[in-house]
């Protein structure tokens, strides 16, 4: 394995390259990206198409286009309008959560390698400021990495970024191991890429739990693994990726661990004892009945809870990097008996017309009214199903292999940026000469109501011209007069009164 050592905007091109992408970048279309007038501002397109009543929020994703090597945070509108973009970054594990009783949104931002990375989480508030860097120093933690002796702030992995309700966050993290590998074709004297995942206080940075994959070897095996050696674990370089962890969970003092590459769900108690183990494949400590079975998941969540049975939920690829991709991706929630030790399947949602082969990330979310958002990794596609299993929206925003993110989300959002609206403004040409079109937008902004366009005077001063309904993340607004300075006015919601810089109106549009 060539490691990808990458920051910012170099991840794309190679990340394709990492991740083994089907076509060269020249080859492929490029997906239609939304632009404006108003604001240099480029997103994907979200083509949405609704089949019934979705819950309410907005749709939280982090799109990764590979050709144009561009990745950002952003919140779309439910008809696919842009809401907020931002900064350029290698960015994974975004999701809107609260903390302290506040929403806010968590993600993960650092050098990106092949399916790892050594970053920190930020967490920013409703305004979009950061207020919190959750970091994971080296040398308190003592790791070996593929890229020594290159070092990192901090080793926090891309795969994970939960709060909790006590105003701690999980995380991943991976360390170089040495471990004998004998047992499944390997080296004796064989190296691991140990997965560990951490529980952190985020206002002191301070470490509260840590636990290690082989450290527990006994209750985890290598014979559970179902990631091919092949060359692997025979340098330090390539180590082998035992056991590729992707999704954490705090449950009281105990924790869910997703393991992607042994197929498996491990409950573990504040102590580190593995309390149960669910292999997908083979069943662990449960039984699997028909149609329970699963494979390289992610995000695997409780959704209910009690000491004799668990219910929960989780984003089965059935699909990997190394896989023919020929099962079907599915939301999957199971029943765990803890008394029986079975494991049954509840139910399954997929989309029939345009089912879906995800190779690698994904999301599983149950929304508030019950419903059940999907959003498929490293295919660029959102599903809402009802509590019925029926689809009531789809919405892509990429092609495949070209575009994706690592997660999706739906939540409800109040954007108060610290910005002032983007406004550009110029005459009309053609038919309709000599009108003023004026052209606003808030990056981030929620709940405008209205823009109020105001014109500068000849003896100083503005005076409203116009007032006009928001439409979209940007608005055109049409002036039956020709004018020489504008400003624009939000008029609603929690930036009402905000002005933009005035704006000297411009040469034909």
């Amino acid at each position: 394995m060539k490691p990808c050592i990458l920051f910012h905007t170099a991840i794309f091109t190679a990340l394709s390259r990492c991740l083994g992408a089907a076509a060269e970048p020249d080859s492929q279309p490029k997906w239609p990206l939304q632009s404006f007038k108003s604001t240099p501002l480029q997103a994907p397109y979200m083509n949405v198409t609704k089949y019934g009543k979705t819950d309410l929020g907005y749709l939280f994703i982090s799109p990764h286009d590979i050709l144009r090597e561009t990745g950002h945070p952003t919140i779309y509108a439910d008809d696919g309008q842009l809401v907020w973009q931002g900064p350029q970054m290698n960015i994974s594990a975004y999701q809107p959560q609260m903390l302290d009783g506040e929403p806010v949104l968590a993600y993960w931002n650092g050098y990106l390698f092949s399916g790892f990375g050594f970053g920190g989480i930020s967490i920013v508030n409703s305004s979009y400021d950061e207020i919190y860097r959750v970091t994971l120093p080296g040398e308190d933690q003592k790791f070996s990495t593929v890229a020594d002796p290159q070092t990192f702030e901090s080793y926090i992995d891309i795969h994970e970024s939960q709060i909790t309700d006590e105003g701690t966050i999980l995380v991943t993290a991976v360390n170089i191991t040495q471990m004998d590998l004998s047992s499944i074709g390997g080296p004796k004297d064989g190296f691991v890429q140990d997965g560990l995942f951490y529980e952190i206080d985020i206002k002191t940075n301070k470490v509260l739990f840590r636990w290690s994959t082989v450290e527990h070897l006994s209750e985890i095996p290598l014979s559970d693994i179902v990631l091919p050696l092949n060359d692997a674990g025979r340098n330090k370089t390539e180590p082998f990726e035992y056991p590729h962890l992707n999704s954490i969970a705090k449950y009281g003092d105990s924790y869910l661990v997703s393991s992607r590459f042994m197929c498996s769900l491990f409950f573990i108690d504040k102590n580190g004892t593995v309390t149960w183990h669910l292999h997908g494949q083979k069943g662990g400590s449960f039984t699997l009945s028909p149609g329970s079975n699963f494979c390289y998941q992610h995000d695997a969540r409780f959704t209910s809870q009690t000491d004799k049975k668990i219910t929960l939920q989780l984003h089965n690829n059935a699909n990997a990097d190394f896989t023919s991709d020929t099962e079907l991706t599915t939301g999957l929630i199971l029943s765990l008996d803890l008394t029986q030790h079975t494991a049954s399947a509840v139910q399954r949602f997929w989309d029939a017309e345009e089912p879906v082969f995800a190779h690698s990330q994904g999301s599983y979310q149950t929304l508030s009214n019950g419903h059940v958002l999907l959003q498929h990794g490293a295919t660029p596609k959102v599903e809402e199903y009802d509590e019925e299993g029926a689809l009531v929206m789809r919405a892509r925003f990429g092609f495949d292999e070209a575009m994706q993110s690592y997660r999706g989300y739906r939540f409800p959002w109040i954007g108060r940026p610290r910005s002032v609206p983007d406004v550009a403004a110029c005459v009309e040409k053609g038919k309709g000469k000599g009108k003023t079109v004026v052209y606003v937008s808030w990056n981030g902004a929620t709940d405008v109501q209205s823009w109020r366009v105001m014109a500068g005077q000849e003896s100083g001063g503005f005076r409203v011209v116009e007032t006009v309904p928001r439409n979209g993340f940007e608005t055109e607004i049409r002036l039956g007069a020709t004018l020489k300075k504008v400003l624009v006015e939000a008029v609603g919601g929690v930036g009402d009164g905000r002005k933009s810089e005035v704006v000297t109106v411009g040469d034909a549009c």
